[in-house]
This record gives C-alpha cells, structure tokens and sequence, in this order.
C-alpha cells in the first residue's frame, strides 16, 4: 500500500494531478513504490456547493497500511496536499470555484488481503 483515490468533476483534467501525485508518494521514503497505487475517478454526478455547473471539486483519499505514527501520516498528507494546490494553483488564480480535499486512512490489519509480486520485480531491477 498506499493507494491514493483521486475522485472529481468530470470536466477537471485531472491525469498530470495522478501523476504528479504518483511521483510525489515514489518520493517518500515511508511509501514503498512497489506498493503506490494512483487512480482518478471522475464523477458523472456530482454537485457543489449550490450546484451550479462551474463550481468543482477534487477530493484525494490516501490509504495506508496501519503502523505509521500520527506525525508520519501528517507528513505524507501535507506532501501531497501540497502537490494537489500546486496543481490547483491556476484555477485558483483565475477564480474558478472550487473544492480541494485530501484525507489519510489507516487499513485495519487483518481484514485486507494482498498479493504483490512487483516489490521483487523493483528490487531485482536493481
């Protein structure tokens, strides 16, 4: 783990975000890079605030395996966050509406299952 859930606006391009946000978490030295899964989802559906069809949002859930303190997972959020106003910076300039969000989750140990073979691959590589 970490996977990192990109959900917003469809009309919000927002595939430099993933990878910029990708290549940020690889950076990390608590992240295994073996394990960083990014996604984006764009909502179909989706209103803000008063629901006009300007106002956007883009909301980053990142979820971690347990056992990083508090004070790590504050310093992976505010990594990332950073990187997601970075992104977000020209909208902002132009006042564009819109709503920036990011979370850190912890996964309960023993109810999630994995099986990863690309930790090997990477380090074979090397």
């Amino acid at each position: 783990m970490p996977h990192l859930i990109i959900e917003h606006k469809t009309d919000l391009d927002a595939e430099a975000l993933c990878r910029d946000l990708h290549h940020a978490a690889m950076g990390l030295d608590a992240l295994p890079t073996g394990g960083i899964r990014t996604r984006s989802y764009p909502c179909d559906t989706a209103l803000v605030g008063d629901g006009a069809p300007e106002n956007g949002f883009v909301y980053v859930t990142v979820r971690l395996g347990a056992g990083r303190s508090d004070d790590l997972r504050r310093e992976i959020g505010d990594t990332l966050f950073k990187v997601l106003t970075d992104w977000a910076a020209p909208a902002f300039a132009d006042n564009r509406p819109l709503s920036l969000g990011l979370e850190v989750q912890e996964i309960t140990p023993g109810t999630t299952w994995k099986q990863n073979n690309i930790h090997r691959i990477l380090k074979d590589k090397t």
